[in-house]
This record gives C-alpha cells, structure tokens and sequence, in this order.
C-alpha cells in the first residue's frame, strides 16, 4: 500500500516546480520538458508497467519523452481553445484525490510521513502539486472528449480488434465462483426477554422521574460510560450503532427513548442531552447481550444443519435468501461472484482451495457469525474469445480505436505547434542513471 502511494506522490512530483538545472529534454510551444520529468514518469511507469524495463535505456527514454511530448501537444491545444477548469472544480479533485490516499494510506499522519520521505513535502505544498496535475488531466479530458468522443465499436470493428491481437491477449487467471450463507451470532432467545424486560422496566422508572444519571450507574451494563451515568460524551452522525443513532436524533433535546432500542450490542434506554451542528451528546443505559459460548455452539449446529441440508441435494441459493445474514448477496441467493484464485488472501485462499467444485465448505468464523462457502464453479486459465468475453473485447477495442484516433489529431496538431527535441534518448539515459 505504501509503495501505490509512494507512487502517486512521484506521479505528482514529476510535473511540479523542478529545478531548470536538470536540463530541458524537449521543448512544445514555450513549455519545457525537463529531463527530471522523464526520469520521474519512467520510475512511476516501471512500477505499474514491468515490461518497461525489458527496453533498452535509451529506448525507455524515447518511448518516455515521446509520451510527455504528446501530453503537452494534448494541453498546449487545449489553451489555444481557450478550454478551462474551474478552480472550484480542481479544489473538488483535489479534495477527492487527497481523501482517497488518506485511506490507502491508513489515515492523514500516515501519508504525512510518506510525503515527508518521498518528497520533504507538507500536505499544503503537496495539494498545490496536486492542483496543478489533476487540473492538466482535466484539460486533457476536456480534449478527449471533444475530438474522440466515446462510442461503442460495431461488430466488425471488434471481430478485427481481436484477430489482430488474439495471440498476444492477456491470460484470464484461474477462477471461481462462490456463494455464501452468513449466519450471525446470536443470544438464546430467553436472555433476550429478560434484557429487554429490564429496559421496559428501567423506562417506567424515568416516567416516574426517577434520576436518568443515578439509573445508569446502578443498571447500565457499559463499563465505558455507566460510571459517568451512561454519558458517552459528543459524537459525530456516523460514528455510533445505525439504530442507536437513529432514535437518539429523533429525540428532543432532555428526552429519552420511550420504547428500548436494539443495537448489536444489546438493549439501550437513551437521552439526547445536546446537539451541535453534526454532533450530538447522549446517555445511555445498556442491557448487554453479547454472545457466550452457549450461543456459539448453538449457532454453530445450525450452520452445520444447513451445510447437511446443502450437502445432501438443497438448494444452496435458497437456503442463502431464507436464513442469510447478509442481505445484500442473500437476495440473489448468496452469490458471490467470480474470483481470481490467485488473488485470495489468507485462511480462504487455503478453505476454498480445499472444496470441491459444487459443494460447500465447514463453516469459517467470520466477524459476527459463521461463513458457509459453496464453490459453485472453478475456470481454468484461458484467454479471451469473443464467444465468452464479448463486452470485455468491446472495451478493450473501444479503447484502441480511441487511442488511435487521438494519435492521428496529435499527428495534426504538431504541425500547428512546434515540437523541439533537444537530448537524445541514449544522452538521457546516462544523465538519469540508467
């Protein structure tokens, strides 16, 4: 993860404020294309493009500089029609662009530190970088769009893609097929009524006006707020249990909840004791009910009910939309989709390994429950063929034929802007180092 952001930032670098004395490779119009350039987009191509390195240096450098030639033909025709980005919009790229490395990177004092050891850069010098690249790849859009926009390639236009480089088409990887039936943990039933006849009772309680705080600290089943009588302090909409939060909000400001609230943790009696613009402050009494090991086995033995089911000639799709927790795959009947065998990660790369085609697996704890695995199908390496992956070539031809078209007006357009050459391939291979 690391390395994908270390190589963003080099992306960045590439374009932004180099120093003039690493010498002018080529210049387009009165825009300079310095040799650090080219050094910079060769590292960052080479990570996301291996085959790069099988060039000769001199050629990688060629190959290189000619790219950067037409990027700046692509954005020295842009301003010759006077396209534009807004400034608003750039700082909404920006803004995108820097939450999304957060995240990869773990959180904003991480990619602070990969900033610092790639590039010595603060976050405000490293967003003004970003403007300047994100708002030439916009521009480069715009032109794109303008002069090849996108359309779908007709039949014979793919058929011809595809004859033409059917020998050297990717390998799809082994695959398979899975489906899943989640089965959440869960308490036995009569616990349940008994917490939830608890908090009913905690409720008359505060209608007879007893003390919410001194309630808390005698019933509340939280160890982190019940000595602060069940303040959990402000939070921020977003932060808390979906249903928690849900009937905290629908609370007036003193109020408590008239009915207990079921969150994954238990039964909770709630006050909304105060909000501010996206956060609000609550206190809460919990009735816990977390799963002990006679749950587990309990759930456990109908996991295992329902592979026996499955095993035995039941239909595993249906036994996914009746009793799976996890709505949004049980709708079509727990599936999954296809999978690159080669790209699964720890103990499933190894449990689906071990399951034959058609047939589903011992159940695998997973988060909150038990995870029934069905292989439904496995694909053996094969490459692509229009009888099997006609979308997938139709993508792919759409993209070549644009990319040819595009070269063709670049082909034009350097006749209207002067394009000048000033170091040889093999000159730039020794300056970089390679």
């Amino acid at each position: 993860m690391t390395t994908m952001i270390s190589s963003l930032i080099a992306l960045s670098l590439a374009s932004a404020n180099l120093p003039m004395s690493d010498g002018v490779a080529a210049l387009v119009g009165d825009q300079p294309i310095l040799v650090s350039e080219v050094r910079e987009a060769i590292r960052f191509q080479e990570q996301s493009n291996p085959a790069l390195q099988n060039l000769a240096p001199a050629q990688r450098c060629e190959r290189m500089l000619s790219q950067l030639v037409d990027e700046k033909v692509i954005l020295a025709k842009a301003k010759a029609e006077t396209l534009e980005v807004s400034d608003a919009e750039v700082s909404q790229l920006v803004d995108r662009r820097v939450a999304e490395m957060t995240e990869r990177a773990g959180g904003p004092e991480a990619l602070q530190k990969i900033l610092m050891q790639r590039g010595n850069l603060t976050m405000g010098q490293y967003r003004f970088r970003m403007a300047k690249q994100l708002k030439e790849e916009r521009l480069k859009e715009k032109i794109r769009d303008k002069y090849v926009p996108r359309t779908e390639p007709v039949r014979e236009d793919v058929l011809a893609f595809y004859r033409q480089y059917k020998d050297s088409m990717p390998m799809l990887p082994d695959q398979v097929k899975l489906s899943q039936i989640l089965v959440k943990f869960d308490v036995d039933p009569s616990r349940e009524a008994v917490a939830l006849g608890q908090a009913n009772s905690v409720i008359e309680r505060l209608r007879k006006g007893e003390d919410f705080a001194t309630l808390a600290k005698e019933f509340s089943q939280d160890p982190g707020s019940r000595d602060a009588g069940g303040d959990i302090g402000f939070m921020k909409r977003g932060e808390l249990d979906p249903s928690y939060e849900r009937a905290a909000l629908n609370l007036e400001t003193g109020r408590f909840t008239q009915a207990p609230v079921r969150s994954r943790f238990g039964w909770h009696v709630i006050e909304l004791v105060q909000k501010r613009d996206q956060e609000f402050r609550t206190r809460h009494i919990l009735f816990a009910l977390i799963p002990n090991s006679a749950d587990s086995a309990r759930v456990k033995e109908f996991a295992d009910s329902l592979r026996r089911v499955a095993m035995g000639g039941g239909d595993f799709a249906e036994l996914a939309r009746k009793h799976s927790a996890e709505k949004a795959t049980a709708s079509f009947g727990g599936v999954l989709g296809w999978y690159p065998e080669g790209e699964l990660q720890g103990q499933f790369k190894e449990i689906i390994s071990g399951i034959p085609s058609g047939k589903v697996g011992e159940p695998v704890k997973s988060g909150e429950g038990l995870l029934l695995l069905r292989v439904d199908e496995r694909m053996q390496s094969r490459r692509l063929t229009p009888e099997e992956d006609w979308m997938r070539l139709s993508q792919m031809a759409s993209q070549v034929l644009a990319g040819k078209k595009l070269e063709s007006h670049i082909a034009q357009w350097k006749q209207e802007i002067p394009v000048e050459l000033r170091v040889s391939g093999q000159e730039m291979a020794k300056r970089i180092g390679l």
